[in-house]
């Protein structure tokens, strides 16, 4: 009795496995780094990105020993995103060749100050001068005109 049941017992569990369809299974995987280097003024930041496309799948064929049988596939697609590294420095060189180009314009904007102000303090001479020159005149032409001949009344001053 115990062999029939045995036999029984290893019977259903060879038609069970047996009947169960065949699975493969597929995983492909893609890594991608990716550095991004970012220059603002001075600041370099640096960032690695590292991105994993993962796709795994499942081809299902069923067990029933045909040849050229249909099959189905199960893929799954999955995106991770991981940021490696990220990094904040200060480019020395680029901070002191700045440095340098605020000093220039400021060098710059002196001198053209200065220059603004000498040629102003040129032209307040130049009017200065031919201020003195008309009132030269003025006096010069007001000395003519008091002196009149003999025959002429002598002009009279306003004082207001």
């Amino acid at each position: 009795m115990k062999s029939k049941k045995l036999l029984f017992f290893l019977a259903i569990f060879i038609f069970v496995f047996s009947a169960k369809s065949q699975e493969n299974k597929t995983i492909k995987e893609e890594t991608t780094v990716k550095k991004v280097i970012t220059k603002e003024g001075s600041n370099v930041v640096v960032k690695e990105v590292k991105e994993v496309d993962k796709e795994t799948g499942a081809v299902i064929v069923a067990d029933d020993e045909n040849e050229n049988q249909e099959f189905n596939e199960a893929t799954k697609k999955d995106t991770e995103k991981e940021v490696v590294t990220d990094e904040a420095t200060i480019d020395k060189q680029n901070e002191a060749l700045i440095e340098a180009e605020k000093k220039r314009q400021e060098e710059a904007l002196k001198a053209s100050i200065e220059t603004e102000k000498a040629k102003a303090e040129a032209e307040k001479k130049i009017l200065e001068e031919q201020r003195q020159a008309q009132l030269k005149a003025m006096e010069e032409n007001r000395k003519k005109l008091e002196k009149r001949s003999k025959g002429m009344s002598k002009l009279k001053k306003d004082n207001k």
